[in-house]
């Protein structure tokens, strides 16, 4: 049986890591012990993101700098002229092993705390950009659950009732429930159907040229197509990334592999402490090893492997980099039923001069192209959040094929020069100008009967039953709880009330 358990805190505050501000970062937060990979994918399409095991969604009405869910649709991504000169660059050096006479520059001025410039480029894809952008958790005492025991109690077949009429979660964590489909990023609202086979337009040259064919054959004359002389074919970005010949001095290899807890390494926190130290200038005495394996190595998703999944399945994953047998970079990402999401990135400040953070999100958006060949619905790379009101992060809406989330009705816009100008002028935006459109998953007072709650080990029940044993005191938190979610999950998830 899949589930996901999560506590939710309520209402938090914390520094800003963006504007440096004491107190005004203001969101929502909750500890997932387990989650399905199709209950985190519903999330961050309603603006939750994870850091370990803690789940936060900003409240971007009251925070001092509002986050944006960012997406790109890897299937129409185009390469810039930027992105094919770092290729480019990795290409040379893996080639004959010689930096460009401007990489020794670039090296340094990569390795200062330089706000603008490629520094930013370097930091690509890192979900903020370094530790001081990873959300710590509250200090909350974790409760002791045996996750174990709750599954075996709840196994398909058994009876964990605490009074008729209790309601178990779905069983399959990669079902696709009606009301929690993706939202739109199309003008004309098409929905991301379960396949994610939508049927491709036909181009306007394309139609004309029908249209011209069924004249010639309706008049009684033969089919007469121009062939003219067609353009070169502009090379794929799996094409420009995987140039590497026999001869190469340097082998780059890079690897995939499920994360946990139990794959921490000395050798990653050495990367990941000289990473810390080099780029941002972090405290040494911060550096723990158990502060690395809380956030990049322990997730609560569990790996989920559907026969019409990907290869590896759903869950959580590291793109190790090595570069002949050297560790030298390490990307943490979830793959979900929707998207490849990424969570963070660090590298050997060493080749920094190779652009390794913009590398990196080219690689996983190559990922991500690979997948969807396999898995059609898994067609988009999530970069975390786009925060305009930062300038320093302002490079994740550079890639091409951009959408953003409308914080009020979840539906999905192109990040156009339209909605920048929007955000100069408000740092607050509702992206949608229909009025009248609303969260299609909206939780109202009326839903509140139905929502899960786990009360002991072995057992949940639904609401309604759980006000009849313990009565209403959370009231307000739970209907708190089930906005922030929507109806859908909090209907699936299982909200801790032990």
């Amino acid at each position: 049986m899949d589930f996901t358990i999560v506590d939710y805190y309520g209402p938090q505050k914390s520094k800003c890591g963006y504007c440096k501000g004491v107190q005004c970062s203001m969101g929502c937060g909750m500890h997932a012990y387990t989650m399905t990979p199709k209950d985190y994918q519903d999330l961050i399409d309603r603006g939750w993101r994870r850091s370990g095991h803690y789940c936060y969604k900003q409240d971007n009405t009251k925070t001092c700098c509002p986050h944006y869910t960012i997406k790109c649709d890897a299937l129409n991504f185009k390469l810039s002229k930027s992105h094919k000169k770092i290729i480019k660059r990795m290409n040379r050096f893996l080639r004959d092993g010689k930096r460009g006479k401007n990489d020794e520059e670039l090296n340094s001025s990569m390795t200062s705390e330089k706000p603008d410039g490629e520094n930013m480029e370097v930091e690509m894809n890192n979900e903020g950009c370094g530790i001081r952008d990873v959300v710590e958790a509250p200090n909350v005492p974790l409760k002791n659950i045996n996750l174990e025991a709750f599954a075996k109690a709840n196994e398909k077949g058994k009876s964990n009732e605490k009074q008729p009429g209790v309601q178990k979660p779905k069983t399959n964590a990669m079902e696709i429930d009606k009301n929690s489909t993706q939202n739109n990023e199309t003008p004309n609202n098409s929905k991301n159907s379960t396949d994610g086979a939508n049927p491709p337009c036909k181009k306007a040259k394309q139609m004309r040229l029908e249209r011209r064919l069924a004249k010639q054959a309706a008049k009684g004359l033969p089919a007469v197509i121009e062939n003219k002389p067609s353009k070169s074919q502009e090379k794929s970005l799996k094409e420009f990334l995987n140039d590497a010949k026999p001869d190469d001095k340097h082998k780059l290899n890079i690897v995939l592999v499920p994360s946990n807890k139990n794959m921490y390494t000395d050798t990653a926190f050495a990367l990941y402490r000289k990473y810390q130290l080099t780029i941002h200038n972090d405290n040494p005495e911060r550096l723990e090893p158990k502060k690395l394996q809380r956030f990049c190595y322990n997730s609560p998703l569990k790996l989920t492997k559907p026969s019409d999944g990907p290869p590896l399945g759903y869950g959580s994953f590291h793109q190790q980099y090595y570069l002949d047998d050297q560790l030298i970079a390490v990307a943490v990402i979830d793959i979900l039923p929707y998207c490849v999401s990424s969570v963070y990135f660090f590298y050997d400040p060493d080749y920094s001069f190779l652009s390794l953070g913009t590398y990196s999100s080219l690689r996983e958006i190559e990922l991500v192209q690979d997948l969807a060949s396999k898995v059609p619905a898994l067609k988009y790379y999530y970069m975390g959040f786009y925060i305009h009101s930062c300038p320093k992060m302002r490079y994740k809406g550079k890639l091409s094929a951009s959408y953003l989330l409308c914080p009020e009705a979840y539906t999905w816009h192109p990040l156009s020069d339209e909605i920048r100008l929007k955000l100069d002028a408000n740092k607050y935006q509702r992206f949608n100008d229909d009025p009248l459109a609303r969260d299609e998953n909206e939780f109202e007072e009326s839903d509140m009967d139905l929502v899960l709650l786990m009360i002991d080990q072995s057992s949940y029940v639904k609401y309604r039953q759980y006000r009849q044993i313990a009565g209403s005191d959370d009231h307000a938190a739970i209907v708190e709880y089930g906005k922030l979610v929507g109806k859908p999950l909090a209907h699936r998830m299982l909200y801790l009330k032990m």
